[in-house]
C-alpha cells in the first residue's frame, strides 16, 4: 500500500446479508474499471449480523470523489446500494503510517 494512496471506508447496515453480499460481489467487479482504484477489501461483521463494510483503495482523492459520483448513475451498483439499510460511516483516509 502506498503512503499516498486514499483509503474509503464505509460501514453499513443492511436487512438481507446474503443479497447484499451478491450485490456487493457485482459492485466490485464493475469498480475495477473505475479510473484510480486499487483495491476493495469487502468486511463482514462477525458480532453485529446486519452490519457490512468496504475498505476500497484509491489512487487519490480525485479519483474517489469521481467514483463516489459515478455509482450513482452505475447500474451495476443499483442492487447494492439498494440493498444498503443505513450508513453509519462514509470517509476517506490518508495513511499515516503503517508496520
Amino acid at each position: 500500500m502506498s503512503f499516498n494512496n486514499v483509503l474509503e471506508l464505509a460501514i453499513c447496515t443492511v436487512a438481507d446479508k446474503p443479497a447484499a453480499e451478491k450485490a456487493r460481489r457485482a459492485a466490485m467487479a464493475a469498480v475495477k474499471a473505475y479510473p484510480g482504484f486499487v483495491s476493495w477489501r469487502a468486511l463482514t461483521a462477525m458480532e453485529q449480523g446486519d452490519m457490512i463494510a468496504d475498505l476500497v483503495e484509491w489512487t487519490d482523492k480525485e479519483s474517489a470523489d469521481a467514483a463516489a459520483m459515478k455509482v450513482q448513475a452505475d447500474p451495476a451498483f443499483a442492487p447494492y446500494m439498494a440493498a444498503i439499510t443505513g450508513v453509519t460511516v462514509m470517509e476517506h483516509f490518508a495513511t499515516e503510517g503503517t508496520i
